[in-house]
């Protein structure tokens, strides 16, 4: 069979060089609706530069306006040297190769309410575990093709469909989570082409059964199907670090599922990836953890507080050390000190908002120029002039 997807170099050239509307945060955004945008490729000739962490933010805030990030693009990161992405709930398109020839990249969370996850989304990746979420209806062609490290997948009681080359040359894969009742419909000749010995669970004995019956999941050479009574649910190690731009990492576990829940109970993500990230919050905020694997989830929910950032020994260093240093310098606003991170709010002399958000880089550009503006960082209140 020949193989329509392409080797990392050809698919680098299918990546479109037109500049982005939107540089912020590291990110390239291009606006797709009134008060929407989608990442887009990070160029330079025909290197994509995205590269390590990746958390793609909610909103964007650009040229006095708000917009949501609600699309990755076609090969955004397509080639780039990420290792862990982290994309959020107001995403609801992926596109076509968004991470394919990502080497690098072991762990990603999707977001709860995608809708379509495109073409060969995470071909030729590290990817090792990964949970399709709730609502996905169809697996694309090639979705995981050549991810030669896949162990672990999560699949959704909604899932209808795994169209054809899905878990192509995934000839690691261990084991198979599956929500869905009625067995998906596996399409094409070269599905599950080199893989076998593969454990599925599903829900019960009698789904199992369904399974059985079925051509392609009743293949005992590719699976072995299981019912999920007996299925032990790991606990999350819960590691908590504080890192750089404002941020805290909770280490979860590998070749695991677990649903984060907020401070109000609210889900905030279910996600296999080894790490989730959160914002360094100003007191002290409780979230929780179940382990889960789509069919059930713990009833021993773990709690993860969350703490401020401390500074060491904070009465012995003066206010002039702690305080942040705001200078316009270059066409930009740069923060700089032991408080960068807290949330920081920039608008003009008239109160027209043009960024709110945590500080995370050492300096906002993409501003009008030629204008004053007040510079909010924590309690400390700045005016500078670009």
């Amino acid at each position: 069979m020949i193989k329509k997807l392409l080797t990392l170099a050809i698919i680098l050239l299918h990546i479109q060089g037109q500049a982005a509307d939107i540089l912020s945060g590291g990110f390239c955004y291009d606006i797709i609706a009134p008060g929407e945008v989608a990442v887009v490729p990070a160029l330079e000739g025909i290197e994509n530069t995205y590269e390590g962490t990746v958390i793609i933010p909610e909103t964007v805030y650009h040229d006095g306006l708000t917009y949501h990030v609600t699309a990755i693009a076609h090969e955004a990161f397509a080639g780039s040297g990420v290792t862990q992405v982290q994309i959020p709930n107001t995403v609801m398109t992926i596109g076509d190769r968004a991470f394919a020839g990502c080497g690098l990249l072991q762990s990603i969370t999707l977001p709860l309410y995608v809708q379509h996850l495109g073409r060969a989304m995470l071909a030729a990746t590290a990817i090792k575990s990964i949970v399709i979420p709730e609502g996905v209806e169809v697996l694309s062609p090639d979705t995981f093709y050549e991810c030669v490290k896949l162990h672990t997948v999560y699949l959704p009681s909604t899932l209808l469909t795994i169209a054809d080359g899905a878990f192509e040359d995934c000839f690691n894969l261990f084991e198979i989570y599956s929500a869905a009742q009625v067995p998906p419909v596996v399409e094409g000749d070269a599905n599950f082409l080199a893989v076998s010995g593969v454990d599925v669970v599903v829900e019960n004995n009698k789904v199992a059964a369904a399974y059985a019956a079925d051509s392609i999941w009743g293949n005992t050479d590719t699976f072995s199907l299981w019912a999920n009574d007996d299925i032990n649910l790991d606990r999350p190690t819960l590691d908590i670090e504080r890192e750089a731009g404002g941020r805290s990492r909770v280490t979860l576990g590998e070749n695991a599922a677990f649903s984060i829940y907020g401070p109000d109970g609210y889900l905030l993500a279910v996600t296999a990836a080894d790490n989730y990230y959160l914002p360094t919050p100003p007191v002290d905020t409780e979230y929780a953890i179940a382990a889960t694997n789509l069919i059930r989830e713990s009833e021993d929910m773990l709690p993860c507080t969350l703490t401020p950032e401390v500074t060491t020994a904070v009465e012995e260093v003066p206010e002039w050390a702690r305080r942040p240093e705001i200078v316009a310098h270059a066409g930009a606003i740069h923060i700089s000190g032991d408080r960068n991170g807290t949330w920081t709010m920039v608008c003009d002399i008239y109160g027209h908002i043009y960024y709110r958000h945590p500080t995370l880089e050492c300096f906002i550009d993409n501003l009008p120029q030629g204008q004053v503006y007040v510079v909010v960082v924590g309690d400390v209140v700045e005016k500078v002039a670009l």
